[in-house]
């Protein structure tokens, strides 16, 4: 081969170089949208945990110590259950507006609904989140 023909066949290499970053580009492409999703909901339902447990509206204490403090000044009624998903929902329902949520404590009434309208039959792109709090295991579930 020539120096001509060598300097062509560069030429083609080089010119196919562009193509194939392309082509590996629209293939990534069209395969990632559904990861940021996924990490945006697990995010939101990590966040709004952490929003739970450092927010203070003037009393002192965060949101999941006051449902918890409620839980166990009641011994666990359905009055204190009825009161800490009051205070639930209200935090709630303010920072989750546009989502489908469903708060639960797991350890001490075993799963017992405080706050939410989520049903749990179908599980697809719902993430969750915990946290402890005194006695309390309380769990969110985000779609």
């Amino acid at each position: 081969m020539d120096e001509k023909g060598f300097a062509y066949t560069m030429d083609a290499v080089l010119a196919l170089i562009p193509i194939i970053i392309v082509l590996f580009g629209i293939s990534n492409f069209s395969a990632s949208p559904e990861l940021p999703m996924e990490i945006h909901s697990s995010q939101k339902a990590h966040d709004t945990m952490d929003l739970m447990v450092n927010y203070c509206d003037g009393n002192d204490q965060s949101v999941l110590e006051r449902i918890s403090n409620i839980l166990t000044q009641g011994n666990h009624s359905q009055t204190s259950i009825d009161s800490a998903g009051e205070i639930a929902s209200n935090f709630l329902d303010k920072n989750m507006a546009g989502s489908e949520y469903l708060l639960i404590e797991e350890k001490q009434l075993g799963g017992k609904k405080l706050a939410g309208k989520m049903e749990l039959k179908n599980t697809d792109n719902v993430s969750t989140a915990s946290r402890n709090c005194g006695n309390y295991t309380f769990r969110i579930y985000v779609r």
